[in-house]
């Protein structure tokens, strides 16, 4: 039976969220026991090991876990940025040789279709598959830094790097995790590894549907969206069918009380992890006080256009 290998990366206080990301993964695959995870491990305690492993296991899928030397990658953090979001630079050095593909996945995230589906994606040649980025695709002003501080140019797509499908022979004989690494320490990107990885893969990369790593400037549909035909039609078409549901960007489900559409689908997968019983929410210091309303709001704006439009 051929293994789907799937990639996180966490430290200690995305455990949770990890295994949230875990179980709507299990519980959405036909084939759970298809299903082989790699968590790189910044740090995790041996307790919460033992709680995303239980999590894994009672849905019936599998998981190891690699701890990285802090000392491959290092880079730029800022706000909610950790290192840990550069251990998936390590992947093609810390996964076993025969592991020759994988799909990389963030921890704020869940998916909601069969992830089998996305293995089965072609990068036809390609050594990696994302989504294209509609907070960047939508703004000038984001074009022109990218184009300015990466040489992307205006007109070419930014990928998303929280959903990949990497090519891990391509990887190894490239050595592009090295490269990317090489970028992000010489430079304070704006947008760290994701901005490192755009560079290194620049139009060598293959475009997943976008359904499979659906962001705020999809799932809110501003009017810089709703007012660009062609992101307009994408986005409608993503909302339709949603298969990752992905908190990119500040606002973090599980630092709110369970209210409204915003963060329903973290405490509808929570239920399924043995992290249930934990505190919640778990607000991080500067975001005590605040609310959701207006993301809330967003989204139900999003729903009635694809209502109307769709």
């Amino acid at each position: 039976m051929e293994k789907i290998t799937l990639v996180l990366a966490a430290d200690n206080n995305y455990a949770q969220h990890l295994a949230v990301a875990c179980a709507s993964i299990l519980k959405n695959t036909l084939h759970p026991e298809k299903i082989y995870f790699y968590v790189l491990n910044d740090d995790i305690s041996s307790e919460n090991q033992d709680l995303i492993m239980q999590t894994v296991h009672d849905l019936k899928g599998e998981v190891q876990f690699i701890s990285v030397d802090d000392k491959k990658v290092h880079g730029f953090t800022s706000g909610h940025i950790s290192k840990a979001a550069y251990l998936r630079l390590t992947i093609d050095q810390v996964l076993p040789e025969t592991v020759t593909k994988v799909i990389y996945f963030d921890t704020d995230l869940v998916v909601l279709d069969d992830v089998e589906k996305l293995w089965n994606f072609s990068l036809e040649g390609k050594p990696l598959g994302a989504v294209c980025d509609f907070g960047i695709m939508k703004s000038k002003r984001m074009r022109r830094q990218k184009f300015e501080t990466l040489g992307l140019p205006e007109g070419d797509p930014y990928f998303n790097s929280g959903v990949l499908i990497m090519d891990l022979q391509q990887w190894r004989q490239k050595r592009y995790g090295s490269l990317v690494i090489g970028t992000v320490t010489q430079h304070a990107f704006r947008h760290h590894d994701q901005d490192g990885l755009n560079k290194v893969f620049m139009n060598n990369w293959k475009k997943i549907p976008l359904r499979w790593n659906v962001i705020p400037p999809v799932f809110t549909m501003p009017l810089k969206v709703l007012c660009h035909a062609s992101l307009r039609v994408k986005a409608l078409e993503a909302m339709k069918n949603l298969a990752v549901f992905h908190w990119a960007g500040r606002y973090k489900p599980w630092e709110f009380s369970l209210n409204g559409p915003f963060n329903k689908l973290y405490y509808d997968y929570l239920k399924w992890t043995t992290f249930n019983n934990q505190p919640m929410p778990q607000p991080s210091e500067d975001m005590k006080g605040k609310s959701i309303t207006r993301q809330n709001f967003r989204i139900r704006w999003a729903f009635f256009w694809k209502m109307i439009l769709g």
